[in-house]
């Protein structure tokens, strides 16, 4: 793998392609070919990509350009090729093809892809191509997000491999997973399944405060900087169904059916209310007369927008208390020794959380730490392993889970419960990540 010292960037005017731009000529001072349909929105790429690192600095190095005129002579010059267009094979693949036509030996090719198959988008290379073709899935926004998982495929080359993640992690500062060609890889796995049973559950208990009885349920004392549906609003209600079809599709493990949409989603979807993006989606805000924002959110039953309301929920009140008084084993006691209707949801999602970040151990990461970086710094929720310690340890956890009929992982059932189960602790102090 040569240095990387020029880059081309194929879809720098999106978030993830700017952003992404920001990062390699902040810290990897690498020129950057910004590369968009056309020129006005190449333009607008670079000034995303100088604003999201906050520094015109760069933007000496920031060259806009268009698929048309300047593709061919940008890959022909560039040690790494960053592909961040739309998530669909239709319209990577004519991409790849075209360059692969100008590609030099040694150039690294890579695309940012959530959740399409790595090995599948490397067929448009040829043996040595294939060689350099990964998945670099970076989270959004890059600058803040430093997550990025490292996908491999079967014609990688492993030296190569290597080369590429010191680069990305000593060069790029990005905290890199190493996953498996598997569909939305290990963060999106984890967290979207966690996202839409709850989801599903709001749909269930709609009668009961449906998605912002959710969200209390499941607030930051829980250990998240959002709240689950907040995130599905947040990142778009059609992207939200984008990596769940594909999950319930390509996947059949223990938590398949937990990647159907439910129908209020569907029907939001289809009357174009996608969330944040476009004002309103699961919640929406408007602003009244006297310009303050008031918030609403969506009545799965009726299909209307109600004020957000003021839930008081006991056990979420006394968990939150003790968080804030750093007593965070104290929060845990509360969640778990609570009686009642919501505090039973809650241990059930946190045991369905733990239960799913440990089993894909094996299958879609190599170890349990890279789960718990997936879900740290691309989510920044509390990695599974920690909560094991902070509910009590490996026993303590398993009973929990076999408590909400869930199946235990191997790799808890192994484990030592003398011994601490989180390995993290001297780089991430879990603890941060709660809010009350």
């Amino acid at each position: 793998m040569r240095d990387i010292k020029t880059v081309t960037i194929i879809g720098a005017n999106g978030a993830m392609g700017s952003g992404s731009a920001g990062i390699i000529a902040a810290f990897g001072e690498a020129k950057v070919y910004m590369l968009a349909r056309d020129l006005e929105k190449a333009k607008k790429g670079i000034e995303d990509a100088i604003a999201s690192v906050r520094t015109d600095t760069i933007r000496h190095r920031l060259i806009a350009g268009t698929y048309e005129s300047d593709l061919a002579n940008a890959v022909e010059n560039s040690d790494w090729v960053f592909e961040a267009v739309a998530e669909s094979y239709e319209v990577k693949e004519p991409l790849n093809q075209e360059i692969a036509k100008h590609r030099r030996p040694g150039t690294l090719v890579s695309t940012v892809s959530s959740g399409l198959s790595i090995e599948k988008l490397a067929k448009s290379f040829d043996e040595e191509g294939q060689k350099y073709y990964y998945g670099t899935h970076f989270f959004n926004p890059p600058y803040k997000m430093i997550l990025c998982e490292l996908v491999t495929h079967k014609g990688n080359d492993p030296k190569i491999t290597k080369k590429l993640a010191q680069y990305l992690e000593k060069t790029l500062g990005r905290a890199v997973v190493y996953t498996n060609d598997t569909p939305a890889f290990a963060g999106n796995r984890i967290g979207f399944q966690l996202m839409n049973e709850i989801a599903q559950f709001a749909e269930k208990y709609a009668d009961k405060g449906g998605i912002a009885l959710m969200d209390e349920i499941m607030g930051g004392f829980t250990g998240r900087a959002m709240a689950p549906l907040a995130t599905v609003d947040f990142v778009g209600l059609d992207v939200h169904k984008a990596i769940v079809d594909n999950l319930y599709h390509n996947t059949n493990d223990a938590a398949h059916e937990t990647f159907r949409l439910p129908e209020f989603m569907h029907k939001l979807i289809s009357e174009g209310k996608l969330g944040m993006k476009t004002e309103q989606g699961l919640t929406k805000r408007v602003k009244t007369s006297d310009g303050k924002r008031e918030k609403f959110v969506y009545n799965i039953q009726t299909g209307n927008y109600d004020p957000y309301p003021k839930l008081e929920i006991p056990f979420a009140q006394e968990a939150s208390k003790k968080i804030q008084g750093s007593d965070y084993r104290g929060a845990m006691e509360v969640i778990k020794n609570s009686s009642g209707f919501e505090a039973e949801l809650c241990r059930y999602f946190l045991a369905r959380y733990i239960s799913y970040s440990l089993s894909i151990v094996g299958e879609v990461v190599p170890t349990k730490e890279d789960s718990d970086k997936a879900m740290r710094f691309g989510f920044n929720w509390v990695p599974a392993s920690a909560l094991v310690d902070l509910l009590g340890g490996v026993k303590e956890t398993i009973r929990m889970i076999q408590n909400a009929n869930l199946p235990v992982p191997e790799i808890l059932a192994k484990a030592d419960p003398n011994k601490r189960f989180y390995h993290l602790q001297n780089i991430l102090d879990a603890r941060s990540l709660f809010r009350a």
